[in-house]
């Protein structure tokens, strides 16, 4: 490994004299360190075979303990901070890859994702390359690298783009929806993510296939009764004190009563103003041998919400279960590829892995596992997906963990015009104008082999000329597209 420490040396700023740790349960982990002093500038994750797949480094904590600050270098230019970027993943990859694009990220930093590519169709191969999050002194923050074995299936190509735009053409492509701008409700159509690709053969391809994500049904459920308080869901027991102020109420266990100040609350139930709410429960639990049952962790869900809402069956629509026991957060951006989704959840157990390892005795990091229920509200049979809430319920406790609820303006709702003035025909017609196909090599996710990803070849949808549409407003008919924060994007 002193061959790896030595080239990540020369990524880190100050370039300071590294050693790495690895765990001893898991040697594919490892904690880089200061050679000298106990300081913990980052991490990594390696595959079975010892390459890099994943890297962090602690930029605060290198500007801290070292004479070094980023004031000291200049601000690079976006093909020098490609430049640097290429340096990384040709230290690291087992294969020559190929700039996809530079996006912005927090208004500090960049990510920069590079892919293989299909040298016969020069075509990308998503999820085959890197993404590396970069500052804008050229210094990498973090990077996510797929070091996996691939195949590439060559079926015969028996239709033309065209061919599978008119395919994809005979169904419907858009949907009506709600969505509110600067206070006023507003019908408008939006692009429906059933179908997506046409196979080469002439298939059609559908979401689940394509993103291997299952688009989750939702069902009306019956008036719901509560039997319990949102006090007793959210786990509040009577020995807990109680504090109460303009913004909401706070529980803290009894013996911190003296410290409550320097002490955060077991319990908060936040009114932030007349349509948002926040709770949030972090009492104690244990791990037992067997998880709640499913149907009573819903139960709980829709207690909860019809004690802080009310009538939620006459508003809302509930998203069938297709896993639960997650320990994660619903993740709510639907537009990122599947290679950036890796990226952030990788970075995100990243992230939780340095706070354990800052506080390993912390047992206020101890979260419980927790089931979401998905509860989408509807107007008049119409969904106005932005008011989504989450209900995420303990699978051993069946304590609520965590809820914002965000309601719309019922008033902007009674006086909202429902008739469109553009049809479903005449907007799924202007949808389908603008609409282009274009090859892509996509992931064949039915194969049996998990260990070699297979690329198969179907035609995507592309709206390259103008941007993808984001929806289609049902009275003037203006499109408006989905705002891309691309810098730069290869070929």
């Amino acid at each position: 490994m002193r061959n790896l420490e030595f080239v990540l040396r020369e990524y880190i700023m100050g370039r300071p004299v590294i050693s790495i740790e690895h765990d001893e349960e898991d040697p594919t982990f490892g904690v880089i360190i200061d050679a000298h002093r106990k300081l913990v500038y980052g991490h990594i994750e390696l595959s079975d075979d010892q390459k890099l797949t994943s890297f962090m480094i602690d930029m605060e904590e290198i500007t801290n303990n070292n004479d070094v600050s980023l004031e000291e270098y200049e601000e690079l230019e976006p093909d020098e901070l490609i430049g640097c970027a290429e340096d990384f993943i040709q230290d690291f990859c087992q294969e020559k890859l190929h700039f996809k694009k530079m996006t912005e990220w927090n208004g500090e930093s960049y990510m920069i994702m590079f892919e293989a590519k299909d040298g016969a169709l020069n075509l990308f191969l998503p999820n085959s390359g890197a993404t590396i999050e970069i500052n804008k002194q050229g210094f990498i923050i973090s990077a996510v690298l797929f070091q996996s074995y691939y195949q590439l299936s060559y079926p015969d190509i028996q239709i033309s783009a065209q061919d599978a735009k008119n395919i994809l053409c005979q169904y419907p492509l858009v949907e009506l929806g709600i969505f509110e701008n600067s206070g006023e409700m507003k019908l408008a159509y939006y692009p429906k993510r059933e179908y997506l690709a046409v196979h080469v053969d002439g298939q059609v391809v559908t979401a689940n296939e394509l993103l291997d994500e299952f688009v989750a049904d939702v069902h009306a459920f019956e008036q719901v009764h509560v039997t319990e308080s949102i006090e007793s869901l959210l786990g509040v027991t009577n020995d807990m004190h109680k504090i109460e102020n303009d913004v909401g109420t706070y529980w803290y266990p009894s013996e911190d009563e003296r410290n409550m100040e320097e002490t955060e609350p077991t319990i908060k139930m936040e009114q932030i103003d007349a349509l948002q709410q926040n709770y949030e429960s972090n009492v104690e639990w244990k791990e037992l041998e067997e998880e709640l049952p499913l149907e009573l962790l819903e139960t709980k869900a829709k207690m909860f919400l019809e004690a802080a809402i009310g009538n939620i069956h006459e508003k809302y629509l509930l998203e069938e279960q297709l896993q639960d026991g997650d320990d994660f957060e619903v993740l709510t951006e639907e537009d990122l590829t599947e290679e950036e989704r890796r990226f952030f959840e990788e970075l995100e157990m990243m992230e939780e892995e340095n706070e354990e390892d800052l506080d390993e005795d912390d047992e206020d990091n101890n979260f419980e596992p927790f089931t979401t229920f998905t509860f989408v509200r509807h107007y008049k049979g119409i969904r106005i997906e932005e008011y989504t809430i989450y209900v995420n319920v303990g699978i051993y406790t069946g304590v609520i963990r965590d809820c914002s609820i965000i309601l719309p303006d019922e008033t902007q709702l009674l006086n909202m015009k429902m008739d469109p003035v553009l049809s479903l025909e005449q907007a799924d017609a202007i949808f389908k104008e603008h609409l282009q196909m274009k090859l892509a090599r996509t992931i064949n996710y039915d194969e049996e082999d998990e260990e070699i990803t297979v690329y198969g070849l179907n035609y995507v949808m592309d709206f390259s000329a103008n941007g993808e549409i984001e929806k289609i407003d049902a009275t003037t008919g203006e499109i408006q597209y989905i705002e891309s924060d691309i810098l730069k994007e290869g070929k």
